[in-house]
């Protein structure tokens, strides 16, 4: 800028020595032009810069300080309660393996967006069927989402590669501090998350730090939580043949052990070597229950790139994603311990976490939860009273940790 100035000045005083008008005019509109011209680029510039604010830009207090997200797009949201902001800068990712919204997508909605202003519903078709008004209520992702399961040698289970919804999610939403993944038939135990460090991974995995719990401080040395995951054998042996230690899913030659350990010798090994940090040097893989998994914002690409390499094939999503995680954790930081049940016997509703209760254990999240129930006709119908009866259990729940907790 000083430059041209100076030389548009020099123009000038030219023009006045030689007394022509028309030298000295032009010169004026040259400066003019110039000053217009480098107005112009200095705003473009500041523009530039406040648009291109880098990912890797870590240098705020929060990641979603340092870039912009993209806006969630579902109607009739709801507002978190006033004054609550515990989980204002983490992802709810809610997944469902089969289309079955409803009263199951409204009644989660209802409960949870109390507490979560950010949530994704996310699953293999639209809503459309409910119409206009309902049609942006789920992200859809179908990547084999078909079910079939008439051929007894290859059932093909809906939400097997439910983890592809993850990476999905977690590619189209970046800027949180955290992602919490669960599906719509997981009840979330909100006074205890709250306890939880955001900045560290959640799981119930075998090495996992219980978090406290003034209800249960007195009891913990004694063992009374909900059951790890699980670690697999050795995976150089025929697990096809000779093992059914996790059911017919594990041991499925297409989607099995034997198919994830593709991908596992994809990974590098440094990370490999994370794991096997864990299982006494032996190579393992880690599968149970996906159904409740928290991926702090700050390891998310790398979460992202290892649960890729195991998309590449049919890996079980219950095998990939919790390998996964203990593949990316690091050594230096605990695993925080979630009580997580899986049930597939009644009651599948609060009741069960009230059962636990009275024998001395904890639920932070269970799995299966029911939004209704099918009537003496076998039609499933929603009930209400679930929603009703999850805020009583939030209130009671509260009183047991010791904490003020808004219920509507």
């Amino acid at each position: 800028m000083t430059v041209l100035a100076s030389t548009v000045v020099l123009f000038l005083l030219t023009a006045g020595f030689l007394n022509e008008p028309s030298v000295f005019i032009g010169c004026l509109l040259a400066l003019t032009t110039a000053g217009v011209y480098v107005s112009s680029m200095r705003q473009a510039t500041e523009d530039i810069k406040s648009e291109c604010v880098t990912r890797w830009d870590f240098t705020s207090e929060s990641q979603s300080d340092a870039c912009r997200r993209r806006p969630l797009f579902h109607s009739h949201k709801n507002n978190t309660l006033e004054n609550y902001d515990r989980f204002d800068n983490i992802l709810l990712v809610v997944f469902f393996s089969h289309a079955r919204y409803g009263a199951n997508l409204d009644y989660h909605r209802e409960v949870y967006s109390d507490y979560f202003p950010n949530i994704l519903y996310i699953g293999p078709t639209s809503r459309e069927d409910s119409g206009f008004d309902h049609s942006y209520d789920v992200f859809v992702d179908s990547y084999y989402s078909d079910e079939d399961l008439t051929d007894p040698s290859y059932y093909k289970m809906a939400g097997r590669m439910a983890h592809h919804m993850l990476y999905t999610a977690l590619q189209d939403q970046d800027c949180y501090d955290g992602y919490l993944w669960v599906p719509f038939d997981t009840l979330l135990n909100i006074p205890r998350l709250e306890k939880f460090d955001q900045e560290l991974f959640w799981y119930h995995s075998p090495w996992g730090l219980p978090v406290f719990n003034p209800a249960q401080d007195d009891i913990l040395s004694r063992g009374l939580h909900a059951p790890p995951v699980n670690v697999s054998p050795d995976p150089s042996i025929n697990l096809t043949e000779t093992w059914r230690g996790w059911g017919t899913d594990w041991c499925d030659p297409h989607v099995g052990v034997g198919i994830c350990m593709e991908a596992f010798w994809k990974v590098p090994i440094d990370l490999r070597e994370r794991l096997a940090a864990f299982t006494n040097g032996e190579t393992r893989l880690i599968g149970g229950s996906a159904d409740t998994m928290y991926i702090p914002g700050r390891y998310r690409e790398i979460f992202m790139e290892v649960l890729s390499l195991f998309l590449e094939t049919t890996c079980f999503l219950e095998i990939a994603a919790p390998t996964t995680l203990h593949l990316v954790a690091p050594l230096h930081e605990p695993i925080l311990f979630v009580d997580h049940w899986w049930i597939y016997q009644p009651p599948f509703n609060a009741s069960f976490v009230r059962q636990k209760w009275e024998k001395g254990y904890e639920v932070d999240t269970f799995h299966t939860f029911h939004w209704g129930e099918r009537d003496g006709d076998n039609v499933w119908r929603a009930n209400y009273d679930n929603v009703l009866d999850i805020r009583r259990l939030l209130r009671e729940s509260a009183e047991r940790q010791q904490i003020i907790f808004p219920v509507r």
